[in-house]
């Protein structure tokens, strides 16, 4: 079986996408290496893919030019049986090319905010023609068959999100000296965490609402602390650092700018619990990477940070 996954994102940036991405490309690869299935790869964005996960020699990478991009996905997609669609913004190249080629399989991957929505034009034939939908939560199956009723429903299955092949779970589960003595806090400190992107045109994650909480739950525990990990852009940054000061709580929070993946682990492991209060997650990478370190986790109750472990279910709060 020959198969070509067209995405946007992988190596050139970090977020929940990439990552599924990244894993995704592991584990074709493996399985092309295994001679189960013969898989290549184009990736819109990057240029090059980290040879750990897929070889160079079966990937095409166009570095935003996106009509090289369109070019090279026609041009390549003649010899493939089956196409995954790695995003639903890739929809014009999907659906054109299995309307040139109604015989070839064409798989679409939904992750979340993207397509909790009523589509139109080519997305919502994209949707329709698909001949299978991996949404990566049940969440995000309900979400599309909610706003698209049209779709039918035994076409779209759970396909979760995984930690990073690469990511080692930890063996012990103490708080790393090193960092204690990094951001000067005792071990015995309660350490509240955050991992996610600070952008200021997703205002979703909840961390400016755990910075309005904060007040409260220092009449409790005046020594907690809450970390948040994530590159911030200026403006959110500017954001962020103006809701300290209105709660007067600078004294509490940190934030801690980009975690290299070397230090993420002992990041979580740093923590006493992992909190993210977000309202758009299609399932939330970050809670399963923190659950494998062995701490609490607090999500939201309104995505897909809402899910069961067997009969248990994950903290969540609105």
């Amino acid at each position: 079986m020959k198969i070509l996954f067209l995405y946007l994102k992988a190596f050139s940036f970090t977020g929940g996408i990439e990552k599924f991405n990244r894993s995704l490309l592991k584990a074709l690869h493996e399985l092309s290496v295994d001679g189960v299935i013969d898989a290549d790869a184009l990736s819109t964005y990057d240029s090059q893919p980290d040879e750990k996960y897929f070889p160079a020699q079966r990937f095409f990478g166009y570095e935003g030019v996106r009509p090289l991009f369109v070019l090279g996905a026609f041009f390549h997609s003649y010899r493939y049986g089956t196409l995954i669609i790695g995003h639903i913004n890739l929809a014009v190249i999907g659906y054109l090319i299995k309307k040139m080629h109604p015989s070839k399989r064409l798989i679409l991957v939904a992750h979340g905010i993207e397509i909790w929505k009523t589509l139109s034009g080519f997305q919502k034939k994209l949707l329709e023609r698909a001949d299978l939908i991996f949404a990566v939560s049940n969440f995000t199956r309900r979400m599309i068959l909610e706003y698209n009723p049209q779709v039918r429903a035994d076409k779209i299955l759970v396909f979760p999100n995984t930690i990073d092949p690469y990511v080692v779970p930890p063996k012990q589960f103490s708080k790393p000296d090193y960092l204690l003595n990094r951001y000067k806090v005792a071990k015995d400190t309660p350490i509240l965490l955050t991992v996610t992107r600070l952008a200021s045109s997703e205002k979703y994650k909840g961390y400016d609402g755990i910075i309005a909480l904060l007040p409260e739950l220092l009449k409790v525990n005046p020594d907690i602390k809450y970390f948040i990990c994530g590159k911030a852009d200026v403006k959110e940054k500017e954001r962020l650092e103006l809701l300290i000061q209105k709660h007067n709580v600078s004294h509490a929070v940190r934030l801690l700018g980009f975690i290299d993946d070397e230090e993420l682990t002992d990041h979580y492991l740093l923590a006493d619990v992992f909190v993210m209060q977000s309202r758009k997650e299609g399932f939330g990478i970050v809670f399963i990477e923190a659950l494998a370190c062995g701490r609490k986790v607090i999500g939201g109750n309104k995505d897909g940070s809402v899910r069961r472990a067997g009969q248990r279910k994950i903290g969540t709060f609105d």
